[in-house]
């Protein structure tokens, strides 16, 4: 019988096997490490890309943020120029109403009644004044209570000065200060 040696030729398909095997390993490391170089590539890509969508709203919000403090300027002066306008509108009504008041207590107002001040807050006017006779002053209440534009009149004070306190008035006769107030009848 012929003696034949196998062990060489297992020596060699041991080497190819190991050969083979490496290779596939090498190959597959290959391939599991470009899959994760993809994967990096790809993440990295996702994070550049939402950093530019963050910087565009950014950059979107600001101008938002601008227009939105130019509206509240806007707005601002709108409400400013409503409330001149409203302030206006107060003072066209109420200036008849005024001008009434001034022209009827012009006439009603007897020689010897001087007013020193003349207030008007919303309806309620006050005046002060100087007259020479209680008499003269209670005439003067009369005529304003017959108006219709007014209410009936009330003295707040009456008293007679002192001799210094005087101003303005070259009469000799006795002088009492007066405090008078009174409601303005609405017209509408």
């Amino acid at each position: 019988m012929v003696k034949i040696n196998l062990l060489p030729w297992r020596e060699t398909q041991r080497k190819e096997k190991q050969q083979r095997f490496l290779i596939l390993l090498s190959l597959s490391l290959i391939v599991v490490l470009s899959f994760f170089v993809l994967i990096h590539i790809d993440i990295a890509n996702q994070q550049y890309l939402q950093i530019q969508r963050n910087t565009m709203l950014k950059y979107e919000i600001s101008i938002q943020d601008k227009n939105i403090s130019v509206m509240n300027v806007l707005e601002a002066k709108t409400n400013q120029i409503i409330s001149k306008i409203n302030y206006i509108n107060i003072v066209q009504k109420t200036r008849l109403d005024t001008l009434g008041l001034l022209n009827q207590l012009a006439v009603d107002i007897p020689s010897t009644v001087f007013l020193i001040k003349l207030t008007r807050i919303d309806h309620e006017i006050i005046i002060e004044g100087k007259t020479q006779s209680s008499g003269a002053l209670s005439e003067f209440m009369q005529q304003i209570e017959n108006e219709a534009l007014f209410q009936v009149p009330i003295i707040e004070k009456m008293k007679t000065p002192d001799d210094a306190s005087i101003e303005n008035i070259k009469i000799n006769d006795n002088v009492q200060l007066f405090t008078l107030h009174f409601q303005q009848r609405n017209k509408h």
